[in-house]
């Protein structure tokens, strides 16, 4: 497979959002919006604009303020690692990936939803957290148990296999499987009371064979989670990478490798095209978040 192909037409499709983005946003608003919050506990705000001769207003809470500029604090991050990609700006990436977390944790805490996102999105987010950001992982989860209520709750009832969406859709069977397999020795109990569902044959496989201390079985391992990622064509807020953020950052392919570490096995001649570009980082970003802003606003939300 040509993934160099893929990766250069998710860069392209990452600049366009970008572009497009700062273009139709008051940025700025939302910045100064943060730092009252931070500063001044603020949690509602008004943005008044004039149209066709008329004014208008754009009412928004903060945790929604916090996923607009995760959008684009994610594009700019990996435009700019792909310019230059060093352990700085790869700390960068992983700090505005993070922001999704924090509006995620504040949006459960103000018993909110966060319109636009879907349980697939809390997963990944998860997986960064279980990966890098482990004082968020549980709060993370928090706001995965509640999406998997609202997506998933009548799905039980369905009995005839073709009417059940978890079986195909918001990663259910693929990525949200591997997810568990991760972390359930500390949540089996919340994980117990989900629907179980055949694994998608790729993540079967991978999850079964993850752990190996056979270089040749994790590297198939990573070829096919990378055949699954590049063919899941995220056309739907349905499929399992919906959104392009997900598409150019495999977080499901590096996390394996992290839990590998943790568990003491080697990750040596381990690699794929996907991620190489970000594995000479994943084991050196020392403490996160690493910027004063979101440390500010990690500190406020958790």
């Amino acid at each position: 497979m040509n993934y160099k192909k893929y990766l250069d037409i998710q860069i392209k499709k990452t600049e366009s959002n970008l572009n497009s983005r700062t273009k139709n946003n008051n940025f700025e608003f939302f910045y100064n919006c943060v730092n009252d919050f931070i500063e001044n506990d603020k949690e509602e705000f008004v943005e008044s604009f004039t149209e066709f001769g008329m004014q208008f207003e754009n009412k928004y809470s903060i945790s929604g303020i916090l996923q607009k500029i995760f959008y684009v604090r994610s594009e700019s991050s990996i435009v700019e690692f792909n310019k230059q990609a060093d352990i700085n700006n790869f700390r960068k990436l992983l700090d505005a990936y993070y922001w999704l977390n924090l509006a995620f944790i504040k949006a459960y805490k103000e018993n909110q939803e966060l319109k636009g996102e879907f349980f697939q999105d809390t997963v990944f987010a998860s997986l960064l957290a279980y990966s890098f950001y482990p004082q968020a992982l549980d709060h993370t989860l928090d706001y995965l148990y509640v999406q998997y209520n609202e997506t998933l709750k009548d799905e039980s009832e369905k009995i005839i296999p073709e009417k059940r969406k978890y079986d195909k859709y918001y990663s259910y069977a693929d990525v949200f499987q591997l997810l568990k397999s991760l972390i359930s020795s500390n949540h089996n109990t919340s994980f117990e009371k989900m629907l179980e569902v055949s694994v998608h044959a790729d993540y079967e496989f991978a999850i079964k064979n993850y752990l190996s201390e056979d270089p040749e079985v994790v590297n198939e391992v990573l070829e096919k989670m990378a055949a699954f990622h590049i063919n899941n064509k995220g056309e739907s807020y349905l499929d399992t990478f919906n959104h392009d953020c997900w598409k150019i950052f495999p977080l499901e392919m590096i996390s394996i490798l992290i839990d590998r570490r943790r568990r003491g096995l080697s990750n040596e001649g381990i690699n794929h095209p996907l991620i190489s570009h970000f594995l000479p980082f994943i084991f050196e970003v020392g403490s996160l978040p690493n910027d004063e802003f979101t440390k500010r606003l990690e500190s406020k939300i958790i």
